[in-house]
Order: structure tokens, then C-alpha cells, then sequence
């Protein structure tokens, strides 16, 4: 989500982000590309507010201009609740965090989580979930 409103704000401040330092603008054509052309995002409050506050991570003019791509990704989208003790009550909790094994809780067959955290990928695979490593398609595309 980070990688996606800051280079949909513009791409050239993907270079300068804080929390962008190990992708490139090549690494945004990726993610476009992977997401498709009518990409619906599947949204819960827990990584909203975590991709919020990495997104904040940036000073001066254009982070007001990237918190308002963000707001306009998450009207476009719709966004899911799950109630944290419902979280919290998955064995995956204790290992990923709330956010992630939010993640894994909405899971379904026709649902796929794209991630670049190892973590959470492994964890979406041995549940048979479907799950893209964006850090193996930056391999598979020469980009690392």
C-alpha cells in the first residue's frame, strides 16, 4: 500500500520515501502491472492505519499530496472489519502481529494476499492460501 499511493502520487518520490529505500520506480511499474488494470484492494482497518502511518514517514508538501492519494485509494476500495479478539485468537498472531494475521483472517480461495513481508507470505502458503512474494516477482523480472 505504501509502495502503491506514493507512486501514484508520483513516482519520483518513491526514491526519497523513508520507508521505500529498497524500491525503485521500476519496482512501482511492477506492482501496477501485478495489480492489474481494475484492481480491487481488499482493505481492513488494521493495515490502513499502519500503511497511514509509514506513508506519514515524509516532510513538506508532497506528503500532504501522498495522504491525499491514500485517501482517495481507500474510497475507491472497499474496506472490511474483523474484530481483534477474532485476530488475536489465530495461532499467527503471536508471530506476525495483529495487522498480518488480520490479513490471513479474511483469506479465501478467490482473494490473493501480494506482499513483500516473507512472513506473512510463508504463513499464507502453508494455509493454502493464494500469495504472491512481490520480492520474488522483483527477482523473476530482474529488478533485485
Amino acid at each position: 500500500m505504501v509502495l502503491l499511493a506514493v507512486g501514484l502520487t508520483s513516482a519520483g518520490i518513491i526514491a526519497k520515501h523513508k520507508n521505500l529505500t529498497e524500491f525503485t520506480r521500476d519496482d512501482f511499474d511492477l506492482l501496477l502491472f501485478l495489480l492489474g488494470r481494475d484492481a480491487r484492494l481488499i482493505l481492513l482497518p488494521n493495515t490502513v492505519s499502519e500503511a497511514a502511518n509509514l506513508l506519514r514517514h515524509h516532510r513538506g508538501p508532497e506528503r500532504k499530496a501522498i495522504m491525499e492519494t491514500y485517501a482517495r485509494l481507500i474510497t475507491a476500495n472497499r474496506e472490511y472489519y474483523i474484530a481483534s479478539t477474532v485476530v488475536t485468537a489465530r495461532k499467527e498472531y503471536y508471530r506476525l502481529g495483529i495487522a498480518d494475521a488480520a490479513i490471513l483472517q479474511c483469506g479465501a480461495p478467490d482473494r490473493e494476499i501480494l506482499t513483500a513481508d516473507a512472513g506473512l507470505y510463508i504463513a499464507a502458503m502453508q494455509l493454502g492460501m493464494h500469495a504472491t512474494n512481490f520480492n520474488h516477482k522483483r527477482e523473476e523480472f530482474g529488478l533485485v
